[in-house]
């Protein structure tokens, strides 16, 4: 949220000039339309300006505009595209969108004309040029003539510059570079910008030239990003003999190589590989100047250079520079906000200084470390942050590989361990973040620091108390006021339990003793502390990791579940979510029993826990009969609460997947939910769509469920895809009875709009397959007629006229009737669709001058 400012206020100035650009394009034409992209953010919410991606449309027009952050771009391609010369224009006032469409217009002929005229004198130079080359060649033997007239095809800027052939003369025909040719070429192959510069220099490279002047060639190959592995070897091995710009010159190529880009530079899924070996090579080769380049470059003030210095010490990898220039490199980077207040959280000096710092504490983990403490005493969030960020870079690893664990890692695990705890409040901080979720491949940091995880929850406990405290004496002034203190509790909560869930992973990793000490702190714990109790109970399932590990940790479950506090025996029922599937049938009855009980109990929050855990983890096959008296008396208790819908359904999927078979769900007990789901409304009936939909699917009057979800607006707000799948499989019968319901919901996104009108075709499909083939077929012509006739919609039109025919065509054939005349206009309607189909393909969809100027 640093930037935060910035963009709100770009955003703010993007909404002022879009609400500019729609009253003057409203102006414009009494056809142009103004589109836009769905949804509305919270700035926009508190400003009422325009702010998202929006275009232009025009009934006269197939092609639409691209939709644009800035409206003036998008009015801009559309008018060039279909306005200029448009005879369909009605005007209706000034000022229109001429203002800002003149100015783009004139810069436009302003830079083809520059065009033009930068274009004339390059044919004039390459022009006189071969003038030059025509004499020269009365002075050239046969074979020297032909590198000439090779250069004469390669003098000319629609030549690319990876053209292979003057190189593949100099291999195959070396003597055709005598020495006139060879003084003809090198100015352009080492300090001139010709259009064969880099074809001459590669040819050169492979000719018999002079040392230095192969070496000049070189840096001017490798300064173009030209550069071969040969050529690479030749600087490195002649290194010595560069003057100090050559040498700042190449070394900043080989940073290039040596550095990956920071991510906002990259284009597409980058998989080139880095080499660091020609930098560290001519490191090595001349160590003093390039650590005065280095010096020179971080002292200088310039920001550009000091970045080059940065990729530098990086790329050489050097522990001797990031020794001398680590408290630089971490200082510029903590000390940003003052010392950088321009760059952006994703500028690529900061990325560089990240990876820096990084670095810095893998190689030098103490030294780097107390850089870090010492900037820390400046007590700025930013640098905080940096700071965060720097110790959970060395925590990082890759998926399914087995993670680095050293001293680095050692000390960055224990400070965002107590950096997390200092402040628990602020839930999106790096360190909170690292410890959100265990990771098994740092097991061996949280068995060695076990006793610091359980310390550090039991430190969050007395935070969460005092907060708890402070509620109580204190009234809060504003409803802002006592969110903000809800969040902070919940925040302490969060990070108590996901401390707890790492000294959970470090016990099991340490075996026997490390699960005997973890309980034994359980057991000690005052039975007032609740909070701590239910956070440790809840995560004493990822303790076992076979049957051995069973009898120490039953007992205390078990106690758990029967426990005063509603909150631990609550969290006791939430254990079971994480117990590995091979070690269920383990369990004694009288575990399963005593969960059971739990789905009776008085306290809301026990039963809903003890339901939500058995969602994500089923009880074995033959310890299900358990819960269907207590769950059918949930469903029957809260079918009547009308507060808790949300949990209904959840009660109703455990209860269809643990308890029934499919052939009751095909008789009165789908029946019987059925009846339940249709009477919600808004959350709850999206929740039971989403949920229920896959084994609820068959239950008779399930469907009448899915589509008055189809007609809910909330539903409609969030996503109906959950409901076109389930008509798409709804058996036969049920289609039959819905039709009357299935009509309304067609009737209920009529007039049609573009994005609803797959919605209306399943609707259309589902009468067709009930054999409403009447029915369908009026809702296809009511669908075909509410679409205007005009040039952009011709498309939609054919296709539903399509499915207008089909229909007739499935009725006639129902009935027995003639048919060919249908089948004759669906040959007829699909030769059209094609054909506009075709026409369609030529539009073009991304105008270039989008990202290129005209």
């Amino acid at each position: 949220m640093e930037d935060f400012e910035i963009d709100y206020n770009k955003a703010v100035d993007a909404g002022r000039r879009n609400l500019k650009a729609t009253k003057l394009l409203s102006n414009w034409c009494l056809h142009a339309e103004f589109a836009r992209m769905g949804g509305r953010g919270m700035i926009e919410a508190t400003t009422g300006l325009p702010i998202g991606h929006m275009g232009v449309r025009c009934k006269f027009s197939k092609a639409n505009s691209m939709f644009t952050w800035l409206l003036e771009d998008a009015a801009y391609g559309f008018y060039l595209a279909n306005c200029k010369g448009c005879d369909k224009r009605v005007a209706v006032g000034l000022p229109n969108i001429m203002e800002f469409i003149g100015p783009r217009e004139q810069e436009a002929e302003r830079r083809a004309i520059q065009s033009q005229e930068e274009l004339e004198r390059r044919k004039q130079e390459q022009s006189e040029r071969k003038k030059v080359r025509a004499e020269l060649r009365n002075d050239l033997s046969l074979e020297e003539g032909f590198v000439l007239d090779l250069i004469d095809e390669l003098d000319s800027d629609e030549i690319s510059h990876t053209d292979p052939r003057l190189e593949q003369l100099a291999n195959l025909a070396p003597e055709s570079f005598g020495r006139k040719v060879i003084d003809y070429l090198l100015p352009a192959a080492t300090c001139e910008n010709r259009p064969y510069s880099v074809h001459a220099a590669k040819a050169l490279f492979r000719a018999k030239v002079e040392l230095n002047e192969k070496l000049a060639i070189a840096v001017r190959l490798i300064q173009n990003y030209a550069e071969s592995k040969d050529v690479v070897d030749f600087v490195v091995l002649e290194s010595a003999n560069l003057d100090c710009d050559s040498l700042a010159t190449v070394l900043r190529r080989f940073v290039s190589l040596a550095n990956p880009l920071p991510p906002g530079m990259r284009i597409g899924a980058e998989e080139r590989e880095y080499d660091r070996g020609p930098i560290q090579a001519l490191f090595e080769a001349r160590p003093a100047d390039v650590c005065n380049n280095i010096a020179t470059f971080i002292t200088s003030g310039n920001l550009a250079e000091f970045e080059a210095a940065t990729e530098m010490i990086i790329g050489i990898g050097s522990d001797e520079l990031f020794q001398k220039h680590a408290r630089s490199l971490i200082g510029k980077l903590m000390r940003r906000k003052r010392l950088l207040p321009q760059e952006r959280r994703d500028s690529s000096i900061l990325y560089y200084l990240r990876m820096a710092a990084s670095e810095a504490l893998e190689r030098l983990p103490e030294q780097t470390d107390a850089i870090i403490q010492s900037f820390l005493r400046d007590n700025e969030d930013i640098g905080k942050g940096e700071a965060y960020r720097t110790y959970r870079s060395v925590l990082q690893h890759k998926y399914g590989e087995t993670a680095k664990i050293g001293n680095p890692q050692k000390i960055a695990f224990r400070r965002l361990l107590w950096a997390a705890v200092d402040t628990p409040e602020s839930p999106t901080s790096e360190a909170a973040q690292f410890f959100r979720h265990t990771w098994d491949e740092f097991e061996q940091l949280a068995a060695e620091n076990l006793d610091e995880l359980i310390g550090a929850a039991a430190t969050l406990s007395a935070k969460y108390e005092r907060l708890e405290e402070q509620s109580t004496l204190e009234i809060p002034d504003t409803v802002l006021a006592m969110m903000e203190r809800r969040n902070q509790r919940s925040s302490i909560d969060t990070l108590q339990g996901a401390l707890i869930s790492w000294a959970a992973l470090g016990a099991k990793a340490k075996g026997k003793q490390g699960v005997g000490d973890f309980l034994d702190l359980y057991r000690r714990m005052p039975e007032g502390q609740t909070q701590m109790r239910g956070n440790m109970i809840v995560h004493v399932s990822k303790l076992l990791s076979g049957i051995e590990s069973l009898s120490p940790v039953l007992s205390d479950w078990y106690r758990a579940l029967m426990d005063e506090s509603a909150l631990v025996r609550a969290s006791a029922a939430k254990a079971w979510e994480d117990v590995p599937s091979a070690l269920e049938i383990n369990f004694p009855d009288l575990f399963f029993e005593a969960f059971a009980v739990l789905l009776t109990d008085r306290y809301v929050i026990v039963h809903q826990w003890a339901v939500r855990a058995l969602r994500r983890n089923f009880f074995p096959n033959d310890k299900r009969s358990m819960l269907a008296v207590p769950l059918r008396n949930l469903i029957h208790h809260y079918s009547k609460d009308g507060e808790r819908e949300q949990f209904l359904v959840d009660c109703i999927d455990v209860f269809a997947l643990l308890c029934l078979t499919k052939e009751q769900i095909k008789g009165n007990y789908g029946a019987y939910f059925s009846n339940l789901l249709v009477r919600l409304e808004g959350d709850a009936l999206y929740s039971a769509v989403r949920d229920l939909n896959q084994h609820l699917g068959e239950a008779p009057g399930f469907l009448k469920v899915i589509l008055k979800a189809w007609r809910d607006d909330y539903v409609r707000s969030i996503s109906i895809d959950d409901c076109i799948s389930a008509i798409l499989r709804a058996p036969l019968e049920q289609l039959r009875e819905c039709t009357e319901e299935i009509i309304a919901a067609f009737r209920a996104i009529t007039p049609i709009e573009p994005e609803d009108i797959v919605e209306a075709l399943v609707l259309i499909f589902s009468l067709s397959r009930a054999t409403r083939f009447a029915t369908a077929r009026d809702c296809a012509q009511a669908l075909l007629a509410g679409i205007p006739t005009e040039d952009r919609t011709q498309m939609w039109r054919l296709q539903l006229t399509l499915v207008d025919v089909a229909v007739a065509i499935e009725n006639a054939v129902a009935n027995r009737e003639d048919s060919a005349e249908l089948i004759a206009l669906w040959s007829r309607t699909e030769a059209e669709l094609e054909t506009e189909i075709e026409e369609r393909a030529r539009i073009r969809n991304f105008p270039p001058h989008v990202l290129i100027p005209d």
